[in-house]
């Protein structure tokens, strides 16, 4: 009996190691078909008809980097293009003393108009005027000296070198009293034009010294716009032209007129600068404000437009992807006026060349592309 259950033992351990083997496969293990296996790596690239999706390139090299294209045109500049620019004040002054003093009286309150002569601060001089009352009976006790050394020259009575030495002694004098005079006016600090005062830096009893700041003073009853503009225009005829503004906070347009442009052309930016004056009246509108200027220039000229989006500004300036053959190429350009969606390209682009516009963050130089809207 034992040598039979030896047998049947010995018989049952490999069939229940091969039936556990089985059960295992069949639950666990997906079967692999030979001809899915061989479609898999033949080309993963290739759909279920056995072609290529567009885009991927033969032989599975990889995708091409879709990407949008525009053809660059000329279109006629619009007149009127606008720009940003500011105001600022047609004069504008810090009002500091000339002479050392301590401050008796504050004539002006912060943020008032005041009309040219008009005295802001007056300084102590009470030393000058007792130095000028003096000065000024010094003066006419020479004078009567003098007169009488005129007499006695005549008859002789003094030397030509007595009387040339009372009379330095009289002019002298009659210049000290003449820049005392200048000092007193001094201690009194006036507005040198008609504006309006800003804060005062000082309080009543305060000594200043020389050039110490009391208050600004601004001239906001007229306004100079300036704006830059491309320095294709410095040569049309714009002295004397109008243009046109906004400010913010305000849908009402108003109109300057040209009266300077400046010589020097920036060579960062290459615009040049122009200004315009406007009439404040009502003093409306306030210096540091910007202004959105429409100034017709250029208008009816045919330039190369792209739209705004495919103008990559960097460190050299601004440039724009362009796809020649297949490959993107980045492309320096200069700039002009800018519409709603489109920008004006006065070089580095020509008409008929194809754009990329979007994508642009994932393009490197010579990286293969292919349009998708073409």
């Amino acid at each position: 009996m034992k040598r039979t259950q030896k047998i049947l033992l010995y018989i049952s351990i490999p069939a229940l190691l091969v039936l556990s083997i089985f059960v295992y496969n069949s639950i666990f293990r997906k079967p692999v078909t030979a001809p899915e296996t061989a479609i898999g790596s033949a080309n993963p690239m290739q759909s279920s008809t056995g072609q290529s999706p567009a885009g991927a390139r033969p032989g599975g090299a990889g995708r091409l980097l879709p990407v949008s294209v525009y053809i660059a045109q000329e279109m006629a500049r619009e007149d009127g293009s606008m720009r940003i620019g500011n105001l600022v004040a047609n004069e504008r002054v810090d009002i500091v003393s000339e002479l050392s003093g301590r401050v008796t009286n504050i004539n002006f309150r912060e943020g008032e108009s005041v009309k040219s002569g008009q005295i802001l601060i007056k300084l102590n001089d009470d030393e000058l005027l007792v130095q000028l009352t003096k000065a000024e009976y010094q003066y006419l006790l020479l004078e009567q000296r003098l007169e009488r050394q005129k007499i006695l020259l005549e008859k002789d009575a003094v030397s030509r070198e007595d009387y040339d030495k009372v009379l330095t002694e009289y002019n002298v004098l009659k210049q000290d009293i003449e820049q005392l005079k200048i000092r007193v006016e001094k201690m009194k600090i006036r507005a040198p034009f008609d504006g309006v005062v800003g804060f005062r830096d000082i309080s009543l009893g305060a000594f200043l010294q020389p050039n110490s700041k009391v208050t600004n003073l601004v001239d906001i009853a007229n306004l100079i716009v300036e704006v830059a503009i491309p320095e294709k225009y410095v040569n049309d005829n714009l002295l004397g032209s109008e243009l046109q503004f906004t400010v913010e906070g305000t849908s009402n347009n108003y109109f300057a007129r040209i009266y300077a442009v400046d010589p020097q052309i920036d060579i960062k930016t290459r615009t040049i600068i122009i200004r315009a004056r406007y009439k404040n009246s009502g003093s409306r509108l306030r210096p540091g404000m910007s202004a959105r200027v429409t100034l017709n220039t250029g208008g009816g000229a045919k330039n190369v437009y792209v739209p705004n989006q495919a103008v990559v500004p960097d460190v050299k300036g601004r440039s724009v992807w362009v796809l020649r053959g297949s490959k993107a190429t980045l492309t320096p350009v200069q700039t002009g006026s800018r519409t709603a969606d489109m920008l004006e390209i006065l070089s580095g682009v020509q008409r008929g060349d194809t754009i990329i516009t979007t994508g642009l963050m994932q393009l490197r130089e010579g990286i293969a592309v292919t349009p998708v809207n073409l």
